[in-house]
C-alpha cells in the first residue's frame, strides 16, 4: 500500500512542478517571438460545418468585417453532408468571389471536411475556425503577425469565458497562462480548433480516426522543429468553463486524449524528448488524478479506523466545514471532483468496454458573449 501511495503523489507533483518551470523559463529565459505590426499576408480561412445553421452566418460575416478581413484573402467552407438551412444560408455567399463553399452529399467527419478544404487552399498562411464560437475584433490580423518570425509553424488564439470583464474560469485562466509562458521561451502545447492558424508548408492531414485535430497540430508543429506560440490579442469567447466541461464533454475529452495517445504513438515519439515529457504532463497527466485520490481515500480511511478519535473526528469535520463556507473553495472543490469522477468513467469505457468512436454529437449550449 505504502508503494502504491507513493507512486500516487507522482501526477500531483508533475502537475504541480510544470507552472514553476514554466515560469522560470519565461522569466529568465524568454526568446520572444519576432512579431511585427507591419507583417500582412492573405489567408485561407478553413471552416467545416454541419448543420450550423444558428451560427454559419455570423461566422462569416464575422471574417468579412473590415476590422478582421486581409485583402486577397479567401474563405473556404465545407459543408460536410448539412441536413438543416445551412446550405441554403450557404447559398447566399456565393456570389462572393472571396468565398468558396463546396457542398458534400453525405455527411463527413470534421477532420476529413478539414483535409478537403486545404486542398483547396490558395495561400500559405491558414486560418482554421469552427462555426459555434465568437471572436474579438481584429484577432485574425493578431494571429498573422507573428508568422513574421520565420521559426513560428502555428500561432493559437486564447480561449475565454463569454464575459471578459468579469472574473475568468481558475482553470481556463491557469492554461492561458501556462501556454503564454512557454510560447515565450519556446512552444505551447495548447491549441482550441474555434481559432489558430498555420503555415500550409506544415500542414499535415489529420488521421480519419482522430477525434480531434489540436493534438496532431501540436505534434506536426513540433516535430517539424517550429514553434507553436499563443496570441494573447487573439481572444475567442466560449461558453463558461464550468458549463462547457459536463460529463459528455469530459468523456469525449478523454476519449479524444486516449484514440491520440494509443493510436498515434508514432507521430507523438517525433518531437524532441523535452517537449515529449512536457506534453505528457500537461495534456495526459490529469487523467492519473482520479486513481491517485482513489488510493489517498482508502488509505485515509484504514489510517481513521486505525486511529479514530473523537478529537480527530471533530479536526476533520471543522476543517470540511470551513472549506465548504468559501464558496470559491466550494465550487473548485466540487468541480475537481465532478471532471475527476468523469475522467476514471470514461477511462473505464475506452479500455474495458471498448467505447473508442471518434464521433460526437454537438454540444447542447448557447454563448452569451459581453464584450
Amino acid at each position: 500500500m505504502k508503494i502504491l501511495l507513493a507512486f500516487s503523489f507522482i501526477p500531483i507533483m508533475l502537475i504541480g512542478i510544470y507552472p514553476i518551470i514554466s515560469f522560470i523559463r519565461f522569466k529568465y529565459f524568454a526568446n520572444p517571438v519576432a512579431k511585427s505590426d507591419k507583417f500582412i499576408a492573405p489567408v485561407s480561412i478553413i471552416i467545416a460545418c454541419f448543420n450550423e445553421e444558428k451560427y454559419i452566418r455570423n461566422k462569416i460575416t464575422s471574417f468579412l468585417d473590415n476590422d478582421e478581413w486581409i485583402g486577397g484573402s479567401e474563405i473556404i467552407v465545407v459543408s460536410a453532408g448539412s441536413t438543416d438551412k445551412t446550405n441554403s444560408i450557404l447559398s447566399e455567399f456565393k456570389s462572393n468571389p472571396s468565398i468558396n463553399i463546396i457542398f458534400s452529399e453525405r455527411q463527413l467527419a470534421k477532420i476529413e471536411a478539414v483535409n478537403l478544404a486545404v486542398d483547396y487552399a490558395k495561400h500559405e498562411f491558414l486560418v482554421f475556425s469552427d462555426c459555434r464560437q465568437s471572436m474579438k475584433k481584429g484577432s485574425l490580423k493578431q494571429l498573422i503577425k507573428n508568422f513574421n518570425d520565420k521559426n513560428v509553424g502555428t500561432v493559437a488564439a486564447k480561449l475565454i469565458d463569454p464575459d471578459e470583464n468579469k472574473r475568468q474560469s481558475f482553470f481556463r485562466a491557469t492554461i492561458n497562462k501556462l501556454v503564454y509562458y512557454d510560447s515565450q521561451y519556446s512552444s505551447g502545447l495548447n491549441v482550441y480548433g474555434a481559432l489558430y492558424a498555420q503555415r500550409k508548408s506544415i500542414f499535415q492531414k489529420f488521421p480519419q480516426e482522430q477525434l480531434f485535430d489540436d493534438l496532431c497540430v501540436i505534434t506536426t508543429t513540433l516535430s517539424q522543429n517550429m514553434r507553436l506560440v499563443q496570441e494573447p490579442m487573439a481572444v475567442i469567447y466560449d461558453v463558461n468553463f464550468q458549463l462547457y466541461y459536463q460529463g459528455e464533454r469530459l468523456e469525449r475529452l478523454t476519449r479524444g486524449l486516449l484514440i491520440f495517445l494509443t493510436k498515434h504513438w508514432s507521430q507523438i515519439i517525433k518531437i524532441n524528448k523535452f517537449d515529449l515529457f512536457r506534453l505528457l504532463v500537461f495534456k495526459y497527466a490529469k487523467l492519473l488524478l482520479p486513481f491517485s485520490f482513489t488510493i489517498w481515500i482508502v488509505y485515509c480511511l484504514m489510517w481513521f479506523y486505525a486511529n479514530i478519535s473523537l478529537k480527530l473526528i471533530t479536526l476533520l469535520l471543522l476543517s470540511l466545514g470551513i472549506l465548504i463556507l468559501i464558496k470559491q473553495t466550494r465550487l473548485l472543490i466540487l468541480l475537481a471532483f465532478r471532471i475527476n469522477i468523469y475522467f476514471i468513467l470514461a477511462i473505464i469505457k475506452y479500455f474495458i468496454l471498448k467505447r473508442q468512436s471518434p464521433q460526437w454529437e454537438k454540444l447542447k449550449v448557447s454563448i452569451n458573449v459581453k464584450h
